[in-house]
C-alpha cells in the first residue's frame, strides 16, 4: 500500500475497543491469534522530514477490536512484522508517544473508521504509515478557471488533517519554477504564463514545521504574447596560437544555447575590429597589444547574445631588440662617515643598457680588499688614513661594464680612556688605565702624578688597550693625577686630567 502522511491525537486503544464492545457491528469475525497461521503483516514506519522512525509501538487487532499483538519499529529501517497470523482482516495502530503523534491505518483517526487489512492464508501483507506533527494532505489542492491570459485562477486547498492551529500559504508555479510574489489563494494569468503550464502549491505550516501538496497543472495557457527567450552563453569564446607578430590565431566561438543559434566572430584590437571569422593573422600594428574575439549569437524569435574571450597577447615583435653593455652615466658613490669603526654603503650611480645584475668590490689605496664584495663595508684600523672606493660593476646580456667611485680617507677613531687609581701601601700609587676606540689601541699612555710638592712623569705602552702600572717613592698627600693616551695610526690621543687620589 502506497506511503501515507496524516497525524491525530488519538485516546488509547483500550478505550477505543471499550467503545467498540457496545457499538453495533456488521463484521463478527473470530479473533485470530498470533502464531497460529502463516501469515504475514509487515511494515515501515517514517516521521516528520521522511526519517527512520524507531521506537514506534505498533499494535495489531482483529477488525473486530480484539487484541492480537504489539511490537516496536527497529532502529536501522524502521520496520516492524507480525508473524505466524491467521488468514483474516486486520486493524493496525501507530503511537510515537515521545511525540504524542499516532494513527489508525489508512491515515485514519479512530478505530470505527480504521482501513482494514484482509489477509489470506499464508500471504504477506505490506501496510507503512507516515506519522508527522504538521498537518498532513489527504486530498491534493486544486485549480479552477480558464486557462488564457487575462483569466483568474482560484485554487482549493485540499482535504488536511488535522486542522487545528495550521495554517495554509500558496505559492503558484509556472511549469514548475517559483512564480515571484504569487502567493495568494488566486493568480491572474499573464503575457509570461503564455505557452506553459501552472499548479498551486499549498503549504500547511504548524508550530514552525511544514507539509506541502501540488495540485496538478492546468491545460497550457493561451493568448497573450508569449515570452521572448534569450540566447544564452555557457563556455566563452576562446582565442590560442603564439603571440608573436605575424603567427595565425584561432578562435572557438564558445557554448551557446540553443545550440542551433547561428553566431558569428569578429576580432578586436581594444574596441578597433581587426578581422572576422575564425582565423587572423597578427600584423605590426598589433605589437604591444592585446587582442580579444567577440561573439554574436542570433537566431529568429530569440533575443540575441553576445560573449567576449579573454585578452590573448600582448603580441611581441619576432625580432629580439639589440642589447649593448651597460655604460656608466653616473659614477658610482659612497656615503656613510669615512671613520674606523664605522660603516660605508655603496651607491650603484646610473646605466644604460638596463643591467640585471650589479657586483661590488671595496678597494684600499686603489688595491683591492680581499673579501669586501657587497654593497657596505664597516672600516677596521687598517683603512685609518687610507683612501677607500668601491668599484661597481654592471652587468646584461651583451656583457659588463665597471666604473669606480670617488676615494673617501678614512680619519682615526675617536677614542676614550679610564684610569682606576688607589694607593695599596705607602708612597705607592696603583693605577689601572683602560682605553675605548675602534682603532688598534696600540699607543703609549703618559702618566704624570703631583703629591708633596714633587712631580713624577712616567710613560707606559699598552697592551691591547689595557695597562696596569704602580708608582714608587711618592710622598704621601692628596695627588694629582694626569693621564694621556698618546693615540696610534688608527686611533685618535684622549686625554684625562685633574683625578685627585690620596697617597699614604
Amino acid at each position: 500500500m502506497p506511503l501515507k502522511r496524516t497525524m491525530t491525537r488519538l485516546v488509547p486503544p483500550t478505550a477505543l475497543a471499550a467503545a467498540l464492545a457496545t457499538a453495533t457491528l456488521a463484521t463478527t469475525t473470530t479473533p485470530a491469534h498470533a502464531d497460529a497461521g502463516s501469515g504475514v503483516i509487515r511494515g515501515t514506519v517514517l516521521e516528520t522530514g521522511y526519517v527512520i522512525a524507531p521506537g514506534i509501538d505498533v499494535s495489531l487487532y482483529t477488525s473486530a477490536g480484539a487484541f492480537v499483538a504489539a511490537t516496536v519499529t527497529d532502529s536501522q529501517a524502521g520496520a516492524y512484522q507480525f508473524s505466524g497470523l491467521e488468514a483474516g482482516s486486520y486493524l493496525l495502530w501507530f503511537e510515537n508517544q515521545n511525540e504524542a503523534v499516532s494513527e489508525w491505518y489508512d491515515n485514519q483517526p479512530d478505530q470505527l473508521s480504521a482501513t482494514p487489512v484482509a489477509l489470506a492464508d499464508g500471504a504477506t501483507r505490506v501496510a507503512d504509515a507516515y506519522l508527522t506533527q504538521v498537518s498532513e494532505n489527504l486530498v491534493r489542492p486544486t485549480v479552477s478557471g480558464t486557462a488564457a491570459v487575462g483569466s483568474t485562477l482560484t485554487a482549493t486547498q485540499g482535504t488536511w488533517f488535522p486542522t487545528t492551529s495550521v495554517e495554509f500559504r500558496y505559492q503558484w508555479r509556472r511549469g514548475g519554477a517559483v512564480i515571484d510574489g504569487a502567493t495568494q489563494p488566486t493568480y491572474t494569468l499573464r503575457d509570461a504564463d503564455s505557452g506553459s503550464r501552472i499548479a498551486v502549491e499549498v503549504i500547511a505550516v504548524h508550530q514552525g514545521a511544514t507539509e506541502s501538496a501540488l495540485s496538478a497543472e492546468t491545460a497550457t495557457v493561451t493568448g497573450g504574447q508569449p515570452p521572448v527567450s534569450a540566447i544564452g552563453n555557457t563556455t566563452p569564446p576562446a582565442v590560442s596560437g603564439s603571440t608573436t607578430v605575424g603567427s595565425t590565431l584561432t578562435a572557438t566561438p564558445g557554448v551557446w544555447t540553443p545550440s542551433d543559434a547561428t553566431v558569428t566572430l569578429q576580432w578586436l584590437r581594444g574596441a578597433t575590429v581587426v578581422g572576422s571569422g575564425t582565423s587572423y593573422t597578427t600584423t605590426a600594428a598589433d605589437v604591444g597589444a592585446t587582442l580579444r574575439v567577440q561573439a554574436s549569437a542570433t537566431k529568429t524569435g530569440w533575443t540575441a547574445a553576445t560573449a567576449s574571450s579573454a585578452a590573448f597577447g600582448p603580441i611581441t615583435d619576432s625580432t629580439p631588440p639589440t642589447v649593448t653593455k651597460p655604460v656608466n652615466t653616473a659614477l658610482p658613490s659612497i656615503t656613510g662617515t669615512a671613520r674606523v669603526g664605522d660603516t660605508l654603503v655603496a651607491g650603484r650611480g646610473a646605466w644604460t643598457g638596463d643591467p640585471t645584475a650589479f657586483g661590488y668590490q671595496w678597494t684600499r689605496a686603489g688595491v683591492p680588499i680581499p673579501g669586501a664584495t657587497g654593497d657596505r663595508l664597516q672600516l677596521t684600523a687598517l683603512d685609518a688614513g687610507t683612501a677607500i672606493g668601491v668599484a661597481v660593476t654592471a652587468t646584461n646580456a651583451a656583457g659588463t661594464t665597471s666604473s669606480a667611485s670617488p676615494a673617501s680617507v678614512v680619519a682615526k677613531a675617536a677614542s676614550s680612556i679610564a684610569v682606576v687609581a688607589k694607593s695599596p701601601k705607602r708612597h705607592k700609587l696603583k693605577l689601572k688605565v683602560s682605553v675605548t676606540s675602534a682603532g688598534a689601541r696600540s699607543g703609549a699612555v703618559v702618566v704624570k702624578v703631583k703629591v708633596g710638592g714633587k712631580t713624577v712623569t712616567r710613560t707606559y705602552a699598552l697592551a691591547g688597550g689595557t695597562r696596569t702600572l704602580t708608582l714608587r717613592g711618592l710622598r704621601s698627600g692628596r695627588a694629582k693625577v694626569t693621564v694621556r693616551y698618546t693615540g696610534d695610526a688608527s686611533t685618535t690621543d684622549a686625554r684625562l686630567v685633574k683625578k685627585r687620589v690620596p697617597v699614604r
